[in-house]
């Protein structure tokens, strides 16, 4: 049983699940934080396939995209978080649910810019320091595009030399509590980048399929050291609860 007084981080196990699936699990967390059942958690999650995630406001895209999917080269789902195309298949997956008492700032930019404090000081533990996109440069004069690699605002997180995006973030708000969902570029398949984005794959973190697990740990320290929290336990729903999700499952007609 949750006790979400315990200051401690919920972490539930990494997944493997289909697109549908996967935000509906974020968004029942979204609801579950929001109701005060639930304190902070913190999920990393893989896909069986290449999935196609888009923002939940999303309606201009590639018609291809939809072509795509039609043909199964890719699954194509909404989030409940903003932002563009993402991507899914060969990279790591975050999402963040905190009570909103725990995400000091007003404005959308104050908010990102604390939740990724902790993605800044890991990759820079690992040698790869990272800043917001805006504070790089590489935000300006930039038209935005459907995809959300094809750009980086002062919500994503680039290379301090180069100005490679490196993670996309994207978030919701609700009443009392907020989701942020993330893409970590660990291998993007070069071929279908090229198919669905018109453009080459970025160039990606020189990680090992060993080190991602480590990766992990690092990011789950690192967001504890940040939020002020002494402990966290693993979390495993329970059948009642994963049949909530399947009931409540997050869709969003285009």
């Amino acid at each position: 049983m949750i006790n979400p007084s315990d200051p401690g981080l919920l972490v539930l196990p990494e997944l493997v699940l289909q697109g549908p699936w996967q935000m509906a699990i974020d968004h029942w967390l979204l609801r579950a934080v929001d109701a005060g059942e639930l304190g902070p958690v913190l999920r990393f999650y893989r896909w069986p396939w290449p999935c196609l995630s888009l923002g939940c406001h999303q309606r201009s895209y590639p018609n291809t995209w939809n072509t795509m999917a039609c043909h199964g080269d890719l699954e194509l789902v909404w989030r409940p978080s903003g932002g563009s195309g993402v991507l899914h298949g060969s990279g790591l997956t975050y999402a963040l649910v905190l009570p909103i008492t725990m995400v000091p700032g007003r404005t959308g930019v104050e908010r990102y810019r604390f939740c990724c404090q902790w993605l800044q000081k890991a990759f820079e533990q690992l040698g790869h320091p990272l800043v917001f996109g805006q504070d790089h440069g590489v935000a300006r004069g930039v038209a935005r595009t459907h995809h959300c690699f094809g750009d980086a605002s002062a919500a994503d997180l680039v290379d301090v030399q180069g100005g490679s995006k490196r993670i996309g973030n994207a978030q919701r708000r609700s009443r009392r509590a907020l989701l942020q969902h993330g893409e970590i570029l660990l291998n993007p398949p070069p071929l279908l980048w090229q198919q669905v984005f018109c453009q080459p794959a970025p160039r990606i973190f020189p990680l090992l399929p060993s080190d991602v697990h480590g990766l992990q740990q690092r990011l789950r320290q690192a967001l504890m050291e940040q939020l002020g929290l002494n402990h966290w336990q693993p979390w495993v729903p329970s059948p009642g609860e994963w049949t909530a999700m399947g009931t409540q499952q997050w869709v969003v007609k285009p």
